[in-house]
């Protein structure tokens, strides 16, 4: 689901049909085991306005996803299951490429947290590793919008925790292409500007790390009217000063929230991160 909502079986593809069915497989997939009501199904398929043909419907697709699971031959492993008032769909969690992101971020996160760099590179390049574009791409509705948007933030933020990770590692080169376009990009993100001085910093690019936070400075003014923060004050003067041990302090805990560019959300920034962690030095 991490891209076009699709489903393999013994390496063949399944047939999901229309995308309000695979919207109904997606659902219930991202309930990782747990009850979908009927009211929530069709709620999260139409919104507050359903056709007067919307239980019918839910009914026709489940039956539907059925056929398709049993021609298939997928067993007790992969079976949806009528429960009072809804459906549950029993599938091996491993099996869903969503189910293993999330597991791999929140590892990446809490090594993150504790300043374990190796391990928050590892989980997070596993994790982004298996995104294919844009999440959810054929599914719709209201419940597939919000856990589309919910999936990129936790992206967003493994992407982030990655950048800092390879900073705190000393590994400025692997990071600055990437780092660079993600910076430019999101110009009001003050630990990625950060970031990116410290590593180009750290690749004895000086004068080019000045004048990012010199342009950094005048986008927060000109868009927000405000100075940089503590921290990146700091991390200037911290250059200026050539201090050899920036690196740990910028990789270290994660700026506060509150000046975030929601673009960081934006498509493209997640086939960015996707290369970046395809590299043999993530693995």
């Amino acid at each position: 689901m991490l891209g076009p909502v699709r489903a393999r079986l013994g390496g063949v593809e399944l047939d999901l049909g229309a995308p309000q069915q695979r919207t109904v497989l997606a659902m219930l997939l991202l309930r990782e085991g747990a009850v979908a009501t009927l009211g929530e199904l069709i709620e999260g398929l139409w919104g507050p306005e359903p056709p007067r043909s919307a239980i019918a419907s839910i009914r026709t697709y489940m039956s539907r996803l059925r056929s398709v699971l049993d021609d298939a031959g997928a067993g007790m492993d992969t079976r949806v299951d009528s429960v009072r008032g809804g459906y549950v769909l029993h599938t091996l969690h491993h099996a869903v490429d969503v189910s293993r992101f999330q597991r791999h971020t929140a590892r990446g996160a809490e090594a993150a947290r504790r300043g374990d760099w190796l391990t928050t590179v590892a989980e997070h390049g596993a994790a982004l590793k298996l995104w294919h574009g844009q999440p959810l791409v054929g599914a719709l509705g209201p419940y597939v919008e919000g856990q589309r948007l919910r999936l990129q933030q936790l992206a967003a933020a493994a992407r982030v925790d990655l950048f800092r990770a390879m900073v705190g590692l000393g590994r400025y080169g692997e990071a600055l292409p990437e780092l660079a376009a993600m910076a430019a990009a999101h110009p009001l993100r003050e630990d990625l500007q950060g970031l990116l001085m410290t590593a180009l910093y750290g690749s004895g690019r000086v004068a080019e790390a000045l004048q990012q936070y010199q342009q950094t400075r005048r986008a927060l003014i000109d868009d927000l009217g405000i100075e940089p923060g503590v921290q990146l004050r700091e991390v200037h003067q911290r250059i200026l000063a050539g201090d050899l041990t920036l690196a740990a302090a910028v990789s270290g805990p994660p700026a506060p929230a509150g000046r975030t560019d929601r673009r960081l959300l934006a498509p493209h920034r997640v086939r960015t991160n996707v290369r970046l962690s395809r590299r043999r030095s993530l693995a």
